[in-house]
Parts: structure tokens; C-alpha cells; sequence
């Protein structure tokens, strides 16, 4: 019996017990936002621990085994890795990297039928990363995230410190399985798409195959009301950092306010979803029993000077940090910021796209894929329903579906074609001979 098998059978005991005991969880999810008036003694509403509880105890508690690792970058931050090891030792790691304001809760908050777990009953190693700012990766050698010189770092930093370090730890652990699989969501995606152009040797030694949810690349089509907003994160970062209270808005303080707030009635529970999809895409696919969920899971931290990103890709840039002509001149030698060339990726990208995201629209996803160097087209795939947005990816009642199925058919074509392409390979080898 594998340690896999084992671990569920004791969890489904452990919850046997319980009932028999009499402790029974009180109600924290419902299937109708009507039935939440009732929640407490409402029988057709029930206890989810994912509203609840932290990464890593979902994880045990849907059945899962789990390490948990701390990665040191070249900067000093410490970040935190979750690992649900995989059974089959030919299949490759697969490692998942969430998007701005968020962790990897959006990988596992849908119980069994999150792309997590999917990932590990098909037997694959499975790797959940939090890069720096978010709640599971808040250390640092010698600061603290009270210092606001702990949250001076942008994307950037994050493609070029975060990103490699939790892909090399992948590597030196899963032997060899192979090189590893990144699926990244929204932010990461750019993240990924930064590194592996500045460092494109490294990112091919790394990786196999890039597949990006919701890409943030040029989002000069985001259809989101908030963008009129983003010319202000620059005087934000500003007066936060004059008052020396960037750590506030910056880490996941704002949760502690917003899910006891969006909690408190069915009405402003609505109403909190609603103002959150303005910015993703009014017509989703989020059921109201996940919204629990949802909301115990973001907004994860990010920094201020992070979040600028948005300002700048909505102005269809893709470039580094802007810190003012004079900044840029000494750091850069040009008045304004280098642009990262993707024409220098090496590894293949597959696209999947939402047709009602109005981050991440279907627009610029056409358009990134079209900007990639054609050698590393590996596809494209568009969800079509009309009521799926940019958080729908991992939250939508449908997304086992619609996303995560093509997900595993496409890892399991491009691992098909690898197979084939080192037997034609072996056998010219021998011919040669």
C-alpha cells in the first residue's frame, strides 16, 4: 500500500471519528447564496476545512502527503515550496506558480477536483510555489516584513531571484524524473516569461514546457474600470514609503479584514465578489459554496512596487522596473527601462485563454502568442463559456473541465512527442555506430 493510500484511508477514519464524537464542524459553506441567511442550521449547508485552513493542512486533510520546503535566493528571501510527491517516476515534476495577490491556496481549494491533486492521482510530482511578499514566503535573512526595505522588490526580483531558485529546487529533488513542468497563472506567467528571456539557457535546463493560464504579458486590451487606477500605484509607493507603512498594504493583512467583512452576510458577500469581478470578469463561474473558500485564500500579499506591473502592461510595455530617467540612466544607461525580449525564449509555451477575462483577455493572449518566436509555439486553447473570468481558472465549479483536463492532455501530447523525438534519437545513435 503506498504512503498515498494510506494517508487517505487515515483521514477518512480520523473523520469517522469525529462524527462519532459528536464533533462535528458548525456550517461555513452553502450551495445558494439564500441558504447562507440559515447557514447554522441549515441542512443543506456543511462544513469545507478549505475556508478555513492554511495550504498545507487542505493538503492533509483532502488526503494527500505532503513536504514542505524553504528555498534561500541569491537575494536572501525565503521561500516556502509545498511538494505532494508524486507515485510514477517516469512522469516529469510539474510546478505551479500563482498570479498577483494570491498564493498557492488557488491550486488546492477545490478538494479533489483541484488541478493539484488531479495532478497527483495521474501520478506526476507535484511542486506548489509562493514567490516572495505572500503569506507562505515572508523571510529574509536579515530583514523583517515590518521594514519596508523587506517589500522594495517588483517583478523583477521575482523573475530573476524567485523563480529560478524554486525551479532548481524542483530539479535537485525530483532525481531523475526529468525536466520540470511550470504552469503558471497571470502574473507568474510573466514572471516565467521574464527569466526564461534574460536567462534563456538556464530556463531550457530547467524546463521543458511552459504552459501559461490567463498570460500577462501586453494587456493593453484589459477591459477592468480599475485600470484608471493604476497610474496611481507610482505616487502610492511614494507616500506609503514616506510614512514607512508600505508592510501594511503590502501583506496579507488585507484578508484579515476582508474575509471577516465579506463574510458577514449573504448580501455583502455578494457585494464583495462582485466589486473582485469587476476586475477579473463579471460573468463567472464560481459557485456560492467556493466562495468561502475563495475568499480564505485571497488577497495572499504582494508589494506595491509589484502591483506597478499592471500600469505598465496596460500601457503595452513589458519591461523592467521604471525608476525616473535619472535612476534608469545609472541603472540601465537609458532614460527609460529595457524591454524583456521574449524573441529569446527557448522553451515551448502552450496559451490557454479565458473568452470573458477582463484582466488577461483573449485579445492579448492572441497577441502574445503571435509575438513568440514560432519554434516555441506549442498551442493555444481557448475556454469559450461565457461565464468563466481570470480567478475562474482554479475556482470555477467547472474548471476540472474546462481547465485542468486540457492541461493534463497537453502535458501528456507534449510528453508523448518527447518520447518519440529520444527514440528517433537513440535509434540515428545506433545507427551511427
Amino acid at each position: 500500500m503506498s504512503l498515498n493510500q494510506l494517508s487517505k484511508i487515515l483521514f477518512v477514519f480520523l473523520n469517522c471519528v469525529s462524527v462519532l464524537l459528536g464533533q462535528k464542524k458548525p456550517n461555513n459553506v452553502c450551495p445558494t447564496f439564500r441558504d447562507y441567511f440559515t447557514m447554522a442550521n441549515n441542512s443543506k449547508c456543511w462544513y469545507d476545512f478549505a475556508a478555513e485552513l492554511t495550504v498545507p493542512d487542505i493538503i492533509r486533510n483532502t488526503g494527500y502527503p505532503i513536504i514542505t520546503y524553504k528555498v534561500r535566493t541569491e537575494d536572501d528571501f525565503h521561500l516556502t515550496v509545498f511538494r505532494i510527491p508524486g507515485v510514477n517516476d517516469k512522469k516529469p515534476p510539474v510546478f505551479m506558480l500563482h498570479g498577483v495577490q494570491s498564493t498557492s491556496g488557488i491550486f488546492v481549494g477545490l478538494g479533489k477536483r483541484s488541478i493539484a491533486f488531479q495532478l497527483a492521482d495521474a501520478g506526476y510530482d507535484v511542486w506548489l510555489g509562493n514567490y516572495r511578499g505572500t503569506e507562505y514566503s515572508e523571510g529574509h535573512e536579515s530583514l523583517n516584513v515590518t521594514q519596508k526595505e523587506f517589500w522594495d522588490h517588483s517583478v523583477d526580483e521575482i523573475s530573476r531571484y524567485d523563480v529560478p531558485a524554486m525551479l532548481q529546487l524542483v530539479q535537485y529533488h525530483a532525481g531523475n524524473k526529468g525536466k520540470t513542468i511550470y504552469i503558471g497563472h497571470s502574473l507568474a506567467s510573466s514572471a516565467a516569461m521574464m527569466f526564461a528571456s534574460e536567462r534563456p539557457r538556464l530556463a531550457e535546463s530547467l524546463v521543458s514546457l511552459f504552459i501559461f493560464l490567463g498570460p500577462a504579458y501586453k494587456m493593453t486590451n484589459m477591459r477592468s474600470p480599475y485600470r484608471v487606477l493604476f497610474p496611481l500605484f507610482y505616487p502610492a509607493l511614494e507616500v506609503t514609503g514616506a510614512l514607512n507603512v508600505v508592510q501594511v498594504v503590502s501583506r496579507g493583512y488585507a484578508r484579515q479584514l476582508t474575509r471577516p467583512t465579506c463574510m458577514a452576510s449573504p448580501v455583502i458577500m455578494l457585494a464583495c465578489v462582485t466589486m473582485v469581478n469587476m476586475f477579473i470578469g463579471p460573468f463567472t463561474n464560481i459557485a456560492p459554496e467556493t466562495i468561502p473558500v475563495y475568499f480564505n485564500q485571497l488577497p495572499g500579499g504582494t508589494s506595491l512596487k509589484t502591483l506597478t506591473f499592471l500600469r505598465e502592461s496596460t500601457k503595452g510595455n513589458f519591461r523592467k522596473y521604471d525608476y525616473g530617467p535619472g535612476k534608469n540612466t545609472f541603472l540601465y544607461g537609458s532614460k527609460t527601462p529595457p524591454e524583456y525580449d521574449i524573441k529569446k525564449i527557448t522553451v515551448p509555451i502552450f496559451i490557454i485563454y479565458a473568452r470573458n477575462d477582463w484582466a488577461t483577455t483573449k485579445q492579448d493572449a492572441l497577441y502574445l502568442y503571435k509575438e513568440l518566436p514560432e519554434p516555441i509555439r506549442a498551442g493555444i486553447y481557448g475556454v469559450e463559456k461565457l461565464n468563466f473570468n481570470h480567478n475562474d481558472f482554479f475556482f470555477g465549479k467547472d474548471s476540472d473541465e474546462l481547465v485542468t483536463k486540457p492541461v493534463m492532455q497537453v502535458i501528456e501530447k507534449f510528453m508523448k512527442k518527447q518520447r518519440e523525438k529520444q527514440r528517433h534519437k537513440d535509434k540515428e545513435s545506433i545507427n551511427n555506430i
